[in-house]
């Protein structure tokens, strides 16, 4: 019984050292992305942050890309709530909201539907440091034949290069186990698949 229990210790410290060894490794590879330094066909951003949506607009403004996506605004939302009346009329055709997505899965298919309808072949992605990695790679797999240029996010509650302070490990953490998350179910039921599983949900 005692080496029973003494294999079981063993075990359990050695999937803790994986998780350990895995979880580090996600949050260097988190922290290698940086921002974008060439532009593309479109500039998208995954709301949830006025720091995202702010830094969209400036992009936008420097010409780093021809139009704005905003991919996952809430249904009640416009330009003016948005951006506080701060876009102007030259700007506004510039813009698409997309309402619809409520995860950053279904973000990359509304996304691509507006990129097949536009022809458009590349981007930059835009989201929190945090959520960087996640999101690139869904993107990927969604997208593979569009060009992602990823594009990371410091926010209030969130600095890459002081991840371990704050709420900075609790959101690398949650994200870690989303992330794996993603890959199980790209694995198991591929792209097409959780497209088919999204559609299903939302019938």
């Amino acid at each position: 019984m005692k080496r029973r229990g003494t294999v079981i210790l063993i075990a359990v410290i050695a999937a803790f050292s994986v998780v350990v060894s895995l979880f580090l490794d996600f949050v260097d590879d988190t922290r290698a992305y940086r921002q974008a330094g060439t532009g593309a066909d479109a500039i998208v951003v995954l709301t949830g942050g006025r720091g995202r949506t702010a830094e969209g607009l400036s992009l936008l403004r420097q010409g780093k890309g021809g139009v704005l996506i905003l991919s996952g605004v809430h249904a009640d939302a416009d330009l003016d709530s948005i951006y506080l009346n701060q876009v102007n009329l030259v700007e506004r055709p510039s813009i698409v909201l997309e309402k619809f997505s409520k995860s950053t899965y279904e973000n990359a298919l509304e996304v691509r539907r507006i990129m097949e309808e536009r022809g458009f072949k590349s981007m930059v992605l835009i989201t929190s440091g945090y959520h960087i990695k996640r999101a690139h790679y869904t993107f990927v797999k969604v997208m593979p034949g569009v060009r992602i240029e990823p594009y990371s996010v410091s926010t209030a509650s969130f600095e890459i290069d002081k991840w371990y302070g704050g709420k900075g490990l609790g959101l690398l953490a949650i994200e870690f186990l989303k992330y794996y998350w993603y890959m199980g179910r790209f694995a198991i039921l591929g792209e097409p698949g959780l497209a088919r599983a999204v559609a299903a949900r939302s019938v």
